[in-house]
């Protein structure tokens, strides 16, 4: 087995000492060493193979090279995989590494943090005041819309309150909306059902009837049964995502109905299947993307700055968002 380089090989090969050949790779400033031994401690380098500890370099920094972005506890779909992407993209070239991990059971995003010692935390879903307060004490980084937005609808990022827009605009009053029961969705659903609701308020609709539906045409079925024979019959539904919307065109496709002319369905996402639709669906675009890439600029900017360590209870150390939020868009097709 091979033995590992060190940084007393590299010093040794380019006959200059350890704490020389430290400065050089660390890129410290301040240090009066010449460009010549320089360029002989990055060749020495090079021609060894030799790469940094990363143990090492945690220990002396206190931190590591990592971003730790937590996700909710919920399947990965597309949109959060596009986020993902694009907020590793952006950590790398900072010359960082993302590290994506499922938010762990109550109380252990602490333990979390404190095990990976990152460099800065990325929220995709809302933690518990106890855990941020947790958080507070470490000064760790915080990237979060949840916490650096004053407005509590602000994660949905508008999609429910376009859904909603585009329906009341082509006469609907009476909107169902579909969204999933699992657990693990709960916070992204109360979100956008406290979205959808403010929206029909705003405009003067009722409130939405809400559905918890699998992704079962015969479960949908029954939901479309059940809005479309109510006193007030549903006339158009907001979907949770376009999965959700897929199976609510099934349900109505189950009955012999059609989307829009005997209810409306209106998705989310507007993932690459939605166009494909019977009938193509309307859906609502959000830019994953910049959404992604913004979040990984609120967490790794300030990484130069010293860390305050607040006072134990302290609220986290969470960076203002940038201004605005990647705007959603609506995709208008058949369905409604």
């Amino acid at each position: 087995m091979n033995r590992r380089v060190t940084s007393t090989d590299v010093a040794q090969a380019a006959g200059v000492s350890r704490a020389t050949v430290s400065y050089v790779l660390n890129g410290r400033a301040g240090q009066s060493i010449s460009p010549a031994t320089q360029d002989r401690v990055l060749a020495a380098a090079r021609s060894l193979g030799y790469t940094p500890s990363t143990a090492a370099r945690t220990l002396r920094r206190g931190r590591s090279d990592l971003v730790l972005m937590l996700l909710p506890p919920e399947p990965l779909g597309r949109a959060l995989a596009i986020m993902i992407d694009a907020a590793s993209e952006e950590v790398e070239r900072q010359g960082l590494r993302l590290v994506a991990h499922r938010l762990p059971a109550q109380g252990g995003a602490p333990s979390l943090v404190q095990s990976l010692a990152p460099a800065a935390l990325i929220l995709i879903t809302p933690l518990a005041e106890p855990e941020l307060a947790a958080l507070a004490a470490s000064g760790i980084k915080v990237a979060s819309l949840h916490q650096a937005l004053e407005d509590p609808l602000a994660p949905d990022l508008g999609i429910g309150a376009c859904q909603v827009q585009h329906l009341a605009a082509a006469g609907h009053r009476r909107i169902g909306v579909a969204v999933p029961p699992e657990s693990g969705y709960a916070w992204r659903v109360d979100v956008r059902l406290a979205a959808i609701a403010d929206a029909c308020n705003r405009l003067g609709l009722p409130q939405p009837d809400v559905a918890r539906l699998g992704l079962d045409a015969e479960e949908a079925a029954g939901v479309v049964d059940r809005w479309r024979s109510g006193p007030q019959p549903v006339t158009a539904a907001c979907a949770f995502d376009d999965e959700h919307a897929f199976a609510l065109l099934a349900g109505l496709a189950a009955h012999g109905l059609t989307a829009p002319d005997d209810m409306a369905v209106i998705g989310a996402e507007d993932i690459p299947l939605a166009s494909l639709a019977v009938p193509p669906l309307t859906t609502v675009r959000m830019d994953a993307r910049e959404l992604g890439e913004r979040f990984a600029r609120m967490a790794v900017a300030p990484l130069d700055a010293p860390l305050d360590v607040p006072e134990s209870g302290a609220e986290a150390t969470v960076q203002p968002a940038e201004p605005g939020l990647p705007p959603v868009r609506l995709v208008r097709r058949v369905s409604a």
